[in-house]
């Protein structure tokens, strides 16, 4: 299957939602006040933000109506605009060239799928690197127990610490094997659950802030994993993990089982992060590099 193939056959609940009310908008043939405002709604629907609805909007205003198809001509116009939208948040995770040393730090709340990432991330990793897996979500057993799975499908050498353990002192004795031994990449999985998302947030600076610190000169990445089932909530996941903790890359998840995929078009218009990944099923290899064009093609149900 090509990429944009699978990037069309799982995308289909938002693909389907917006082909069909958009040509339910436009039976008319016109492109008037009438149809840009049922226009409107259905890409308010989608969780399309209104700064990005409104600049949709204003590119399918300009479309002089025609004896041709109407609703191929709007979703073409919408497609190169969110092409557009999206293009410059393309950015890639993993290089097969770059034989520096990698510490990657996951957040996210409980319930985006972190460990399943990190899981299908470490198996992307050719199997001659060294990869030190570290579980830093001391509060959920089964969490741990998840990671030592992937660890062990993926022959990745795997840490954990006690049961409510301080996370950062996990990852610092984590980060000590990983320099003792050599390793060239260390994953660490975090904790997504506190009382209120401050606590959450500090408890994640100090983590990196000791890894930091024992490898000043290591890259450090911070991938944020949101679940694409949460459309707009994703928005406001990303102001409050983006600032404090320099987040450098942005996987979203689950978003073939939603018909409200818009918000990540929301959230590459809001924000300069890269999107690295995008999750189009559970199997590893479902875990895509994202793609602006097959995305925005995919979602509006056009061929390649």
């Amino acid at each position: 299957m090509s990429l944009f193939s699978k990037f069309k056959n799982n995308l289909q609940k938002t693909s389907n939602f917006l082909s069909s009310n958009i040509l339910s908008s436009f039976q008319n043939k016109k492109v008037d006040s009438e149809t840009l405002e049922e226009l409107e709604s259905v890409l308010i629907s989608a969780d399309i933000s209104l700064d990005v609805v409104e600049k949709l909007i204003n590119s399918v205003r300009k479309i002089k109506t025609s004896d041709q198809d109407i609703t191929k001509i709007v979703s073409e116009t919408l497609s190169k605009e969110i092409e557009n939208i999206l293009q410059p948040r393309e950015g890639g995770l993993l290089d097969e060239n770059d034989n520096n040393q990698k510490i990657l730090i996951f957040v996210g709340v409980n319930g985006s799928g972190k460990t399943t990432t990190i899981g299908k991330i470490a198996k992307q990793i050719p199997k001659e690197k060294k990869v030190l897996i570290a579980a830093c979500d001391t509060f959920r057993a089964a969490a741990i127990e998840q990671l030592k799975d992937w660890a062990h499908k993926n022959q990745n050498d795997f840490f954990s610490g006690n049961a409510n353990q301080d996370p950062a002192s996990v990852a610092f004795q984590a980060t000590e094997k990983f320099n003792k031994e050599n390793y060239d990449y260390l994953i660490i999985d975090t904790a997504g659950r506190l009382s209120n998302n401050t606590n959450l947030v500090n408890q994640l600076v100090k983590l990196k802030n000791v890894v930091s610190k024992i490898n000043p000169k290591i890259k450090i990445e911070t991938i944020l994993v949101l679940d694409g089932a949460n459309g707009s909530n994703m928005i406001k996941q990303v102001d409050i993990f983006g600032k404090e903790l320099d987040v450098s890359s942005i996987i979203i998840t689950k978003l073939d089982g939603t018909a409200k995929g818009g918000a990540l078009i929301s959230i590459a218009n809001n924000c300069e992060i890269p999107i690295s990944y995008i999750g189009l099923g559970e199997k590893p290899e479902d875990l895509t590099d994202f793609s602006a064009k097959n995305f925005a093609r995919s979602i509006l149900n056009l061929e390649a």
